[in-house]
């Protein structure tokens, strides 16, 4: 579809960082990603074939971990607003559903790792 980018990373490239406003949903065509905590820990890796920046489903979604290509990575990026109006043309309870889950993970992940939590200053 014309609405998604193809992007490339380098080998340790940040492609963005915890905090940042969750702008696009990344799907993996090649490579691996890395994920980083607060401290700069690597706490996990996605493969080829998965996604990651979901919380740009959420309205005002934030990011809550870091991410770094693991080597050279291909990704199609899906621009937020384009995600919404996807997913709300199959089904607007998909959407509930989805964001529901999503805030749910958030909270789980905030209460095992609340280091990782960064709280932004109000605008």
């Amino acid at each position: 579809m014309k609405e998604f980018d193809i992007q490339a990373f380098n080998e340790g490239e940040m492609i963005f960082e915890i905090g940042d406003v969750a702008s696009h949903l990344f799907f993996i065509q090649s490579g691996a990603v890395e994920l980083i905590n607060a401290q700069g820990l690597v706490f996990g890796e996605v493969p080829k074939g998965q996604s990651f920046g979901e919380a740009a489903i959420l309205a005002g979604g934030i990011r809550s971990a870091s991410i770094r290509a693991k080597g050279p990575v291909v990704c199609t990026r899906i621009a937020a607003d384009i995600a919404a109006q996807l997913l709300n043309a199959h089904s607007p309870l998909l959407v509930t559903i989805l964001e529901a889950l999503l805030l749910q993970q958030s909270m789980q992940n905030s209460l095992r790792h609340p280091q990782d939590v960064r709280v932004l200053d109000a605008p």
